[in-house]
């Protein structure tokens, strides 16, 4: 048999259809991610804070959020409770709140996402030890845990 004699593919179509259709999606797909990944997605939360059986008052609080996609840390004394702080913590990042009650009060804390759903929440252990709320951010701009 000779090459004359041999039969020729054939290219239709809806295959070559089918294969661009197949290599936009998976592209469209990639930038999609590397789109998120440069947009910086992000979730507002909101840290909470309060205390029972002492003065209405945080000895201290620290909290972490996210500035322009660098992670920090907050530190603030002397916070008067109840207290509310909204930030915004970076997908797929630990966002946390330590709350210090003032004498031998005992402290509350909550995270809220959207300042709605609740996703984290503590108590002091015991009187004026701190409460602590932490939670990992979902990484999916669509999606939280």
């Amino acid at each position: 048999m000779t090459d004359r004699d041999r039969p020729k593919p054939r290219i239709t179509r809806g295959g070559v259809l089918l294969t661009v259709t197949a290599v936009s999606a998976c592209g469209l797909m990639l930038f999609g991610a590397l789109q998120l990944k440069q947009a910086g997605a992000a979730w507002s939360l909101t840290y909470e804070a309060t205390s029972t059986g002492g003065p209405p008052e945080a000895a201290e609080v620290r909290y972490r959020h996210s500035d322009s996609g660098d992670e920090r840390e907050e530190r603030a004394g002397g916070k008067r409770l109840p207290w509310r702080e909204t930030v915004v913590v970076d997908a797929g990042e630990e966002a946390w709140v330590e709350v210090r009650p003032a004498g031998k009060g005992t402290a509350s804390c909550r995270i809220l996402l959207d300042g709605r759903r609740q996703v984290a929440s503590g108590k002091s252990p015991g009187p004026g030890e701190p409460a602590v709320c932490r939670v990992t951010t979902s990484d999916t701009a669509q999606k939280w845990q």
